[in-house]
């Protein structure tokens, strides 16, 4: 029979770098938006980025099955003289429920993704790339869950924070892999922490990047979700900070 989506409160993709195992549920629209901040001082070279409105339209199509269109633009500053900003290629997915809890065997699903070269002259890869992020969770005990993801990143689909100097020029892969344990704190707010990192191959100068991050949800009503988060980097090429705050509606 045909679950109603409504029974359970909403899960949004954006509060962490984890996405959730659930798709939104057949005939339910959901948006999701955002502002984050990244600050990195690459010896004694300041960055300061800023991303917004990073927008996410989830439409369910099955219980199990869901279309994404995911868009944001963004903004680099470089000390005072270099600064660069445009809109990041267009990313359209979609996400297929895979498998229920059972003992060891987690909840999952895939999300398969591309992008189509939208974006402007300093963030586009100038040519469409595919991907794709497999994510499991398992509830340990009511109000708490494991969770994490593994996931292939071409051209790190057009992620101006992943990019080289002249993307259109450089072909590489990126591998991501995370995990993050998510606590009920109230009725209202759950607390996460995560780690998470993202290793490059085929690149001049390969990078490996490791974060830390912890954030809150908080639910207004079942329907609707506010987020914070702040997160550090662990490793010399990962930004030194960065925070964000967004949410996100379900009709």
């Amino acid at each position: 029979c045909q679950r109603d989506p409504y029974e359970e409160r909403i899960e949004t993709e954006r509060h962490d770098f984890t996405q959730s195992t659930k798709t939104v549920g057949r005939g339910v629209v959901q948006i999701e938006a955002g502002y984050s901040y990244f600050y990195k001082d690459n010896e004694g070279e300041i960055e300061n980025s800023h991303t917004t409105p990073e927008g996410l339209l989830r439409l369910g199509l099955s219980d199990d099955i869901e279309f994404r269109c995911r868009w944001t633009y963004g903004w680099r500053f470089i000390d005072v003289a270099n600064n660069f900003d445009s809109a990041q290629d267009l990313i359209w997915s979609v996400k297929l429920g895979m498998t229920e809890q059972c003992g060891w065997i987690p909840e999952s699903a895939l999300e398969i993704r591309s992008s189509v070269p939208t974006g402007g002259s300093d963030w586009t890869l100038g040519r469409v790339e595919a991907g794709f992020d497999y994510i499991y969770s398992w509830e340990l005990k009511e109000g708490w869950e494991l969770y994490g993801s593994t996931g292939y990143l071409p051209g790190g689909l057009g992620d101006f924070s992943l990019l080289p100097e002249e993307p259109e020029g450089d072909e590489f892969e990126i591998w991501s892999q995370s995990v993050a344990l998510g606590v009920d704190l109230t009725e209202r707010s759950v607390l996460y922490n995560e780690w998470f990192t993202l290793l490059s191959y085929a690149l001049e100068d390969n990078f490996s990047l490791g974060f830390y991050n912890a954030g809150v949800d908080y639910y207004i009503t079942d329907n609707l979700v506010v987020d914070l988060r702040v997160g550090m980097g662990l490793t010399t090429d990962s930004d030194d900070f960065f925070s964000g705050v967004g949410g996100g509606y379900r009709f």
